[in-house]
């Protein structure tokens, strides 16, 4: 198989990152069907299509191997250049991070990576089930993922353990569920629920442990599965103001144990179920021989261990 060239994997990059094949030539200064040839060669030397003919263009499963591959090659193009010219000044990386773990415990591995070592995270804000495309795609560096299946050409390993509550206010309790500790159907289908965004993975989970808890089966309902009426539900896609939407009673949600410690001591919040759920969290990054990942990886795993263990 012949090698693809550097030309070929920048050209298919800034398709990527552009969208089109004419803007990625206007910015590289060639015509679009040159830049149409370069992809060709590509697959023809590949021996697979590697990118979709929609709008904005996407790569194919394959295409976002070549788009990794391409991302780190440039990387370390950067990083040779910068040892070769002997530069001591900072850094960057850009990490994927799931909204729990940046309001919780993330952001002394990045005032700790900042102050002593001035390396800076560029953080893309994702959830911890779907982190994993970026790094597939080589948009990210690094990732914090619940996926427990190493990514091709990434380096992985078990991080540490976040602990969920089923928590509301008192009030919302008092004023929702006015039998607990008992909970029926109606009143649990009724309550308001906080939801992150419509890929809440937390919901549904604490929806099973909730009727686990109260042995509610649904199929058992008097009402047919088409007269049960929703829970109205509240999406707050930022983690701080999802707490306080919590703890103002609006409705009952998933925090983490950092954000609802002192309101289950206080009183202030009631646990809906008898015990947390747990998800598993990895530190997942580019699988290559790089000082600044090393640094980071040291600085993300000293910060798990501390929330962990606080």
């Amino acid at each position: 198989m012949s090698r693809l060239s550097a030309d070929q994997l920048q050209t298919f990059v800034t398709i990527i990152e552009y969208g089109t094949f004419e803007a990625a030539a206007d910015i590289l200064g060639v015509s679009a069907p040159a830049i149409s040839q370069r992809v060709k060669t590509m697959e023809r030397i590949a021996g697979q299509v590697l990118l979709r003919r929609t709008n904005p263009i996407e790569p194919t499963a394959a295409g976002e191997n070549i788009l990794r591959i391409a991302r780190q090659s440039e990387y370390l193009q950067q990083e040779l250049e910068r040892a070769l010219a002997g530069s001591t000044g900072h850094r960057t990386i850009s990490i994927a991070v799931n909204a729990d773990s940046l309001a919780t415990w993330f952001m002394e591995a990045v005032r700790a990576l900042a102050v002593e070592e001035s390396i800076y995270c560029q953080i893309r804000r994702e959830g911890e089930f779907q982190s994993s495309a970026l790094l597939r795609s080589g948009e990210v560096m690094g990732a914090i993922t619940s996926d427990p299946h190493p990514i091709a050409g990434c380096s992985w390993e078990p991080l540490r353990v976040m602990k969920y509550w089923v928590v509301a206010s008192r009030e919302f309790v008092q004023r929702h569920f006015p039998d607990f500790p008992r909970v029926s159907l109606e009143q649990l289908d009724a309550a308001p629920v906080l939801e992150y965004d419509r890929q809440d993975y937390g919901y549904h989970r604490a929806r099973q442990l909730l009727e686990a808890q109260y042995r509610i089966n649904p199929e058992e309902s008097d009402f047919s599965l088409s007269e049960r009426v929703p829970a109205p539900r509240l999406y707050v896609p930022s983690s701080p103001d999802y707490a306080r939407a919590v703890d103002a009673g609006c409705a009952w949600g998933v925090l983490p144990w950092e954000q609802c410690e002192k309101g289950l001591s206080s009183g202030e919040l009631v646990a809906l179920v008898e015990e947390p759920f747990e998800v598993q969290l990895y530190w997942q990054h580019w699988n290559i021989d790089s000082p600044l990942l090393a640094s980071v990886t040291d600085g993300i795993r000293r910060a798990a261990d501390a929330g962990q263990n606080s």
